[in-house]
């Protein structure tokens, strides 16, 4: 009787610490949670009272009120702990990017690792490094792919839509930002638009055009076998559900929930990219050829061809290694300097206080 007691304590404790999750979700949620509660609990009670002499003896609406009672607070916290779990995971491990200066001696390189959806704490930090490199004598370098003519707009776009199932990235990005409770990277680097328009010569976008991917994908296809086989498909039809247009409904749907529905898909999204993280022994995907490893050997050349000796680079963390090897295979002396990590995800911040004496 002791056990059964602490059981039911902690089912009841645990159901009202889920209850604001199931409340913030809507009244279907719970509407639903009781039907299904209430079959498993019918069943539950005939084969207890089938299996149990002391529930035989007692009646069915008796055993069922108690099964149901059950199954609800049991069905109510499974539902509600991947939501505390995908807070706690947020908070205990954080979505990090590195802040590297590398070094050979005649150039110095600060690499800022980038993502392209992230909190507006980690893009208020990056925008002030790069305002301070500036001031210090730093050319900025961005990436982007270019797309300076309709033909290689047209590439990239359709290479955007065998990468990622859409060609809109910055729409489907800025989407997900929304829903997420954080920031498209680009909103924030529009801050430094008007030193740009002052002084155009210390930023630059790094990237290569949209037609030397091409061409670089055209070669691998040409004199790499294994590469031609893993890409015989591209570019052709693919079925609905290789694509992202469920991830996007959902995206659209909770852009239109309740504003608690809006807070509990933020939570869930937050968590999803802090357990996301990129893994060091990942296979590398199919289009790390054409996507990391050229334009890695691209701005490695870039950077040691430049006049500037102080240049600061906001890429994909994805970059860093491939980029850090391109450059010794030009020059062996290229050394890891400092290193300095920021957080990239984290719920945003509500602050309220009282202001006094400046009643209307």
């Amino acid at each position: 009787m002791r056990l059964q007691a602490i059981v039911w304590f902690v089912l009841v404790a645990a159901f009202v610490l889920g209850l604001p999750i199931l409340l913030g979700w809507g009244y279907g949620l719970l509407f639903v949670l009781v039907i299904v509660a209430a079959a498993l609990a019918t069943v539950s009670a005939w084969v207890i009272r089938r299996l149990s002499l002391t529930a035989a003896g007692r009646p069915f609406a008796s055993v069922w009120a108690r099964s149901l009672l059950g199954w609800t607070l049991t069905l109510g916290v499974l539902i509600a702990a991947p939501f505390y779990y995908l807070m706690v995971v947020t908070e205990t491990r954080p979505a990090t990017v590195p802040q590297v200066s590398l070094s050979n001696g005649s150039k110095r390189v600060v690499f800022q690792g980038m993502q392209h959806i992230g909190s507006e704490h980690f893009y208020q930090a990056v925008i002030y490094d790069v305002e301070k490199a500036l001031s210090e004598g730093y050319v900025s370098y961005y990436e982007g792919v270019q797309t300076p003519t309709p033909e290689s707009k047209a590439f990239f776009e359709k290479l955007s839509r065998e990468l990622v199932g859409g060609s809109d990235l910055s729409g489907t990005y800025k989407s997900i930002g929304d829903v997420c409770g954080m920031k498209f990277q680009l909103d924030y680097f529009g801050l430094l638009e008007a030193d740009k328009a002052e002084h155009p010569k210390r930023h630059l976008v790094a990237d290569v055009d949209a037609l030397e991917l091409r061409a670089e994908y055209e070669r691998l296809l040409r004199e790499d076998p294994a590469f031609a086989k893993a890409h015989a498909s591209d570019f052709q039809p693919k079925p609905a559900a290789d694509d992202n247009a469920f991830m996007l409904q959902v995206v659209e749907w909770l852009k239109s929930g309740s504003p608690s529905q809006k807070v509990l898909g933020g939570v869930t999204c937050r968590g999803l990219f802090s357990l996301n993280q990129p893994d060091e022994n990942a296979k590398p995907g199919p289009m790390q050829p054409v996507i990391l490893d050229f334009r890695n050997r691209a701005l490695a050349r870039r950077i040691m061809q430049a006049p500037d000796d102080k240049i600061f680079i906001t890429y994909g963390s994805a970059h860093l290694p491939g980029l850090v090897a391109e450059l010794r295979k030009l020059d062996p002396k290229w050394a890891v300097g400092s290193v300095k990590w920021l957080r990239t995800v984290e719920a945003p911040e509500h602050i309220e206080g009282q202001l006094r004496g400046l009643q209307n």
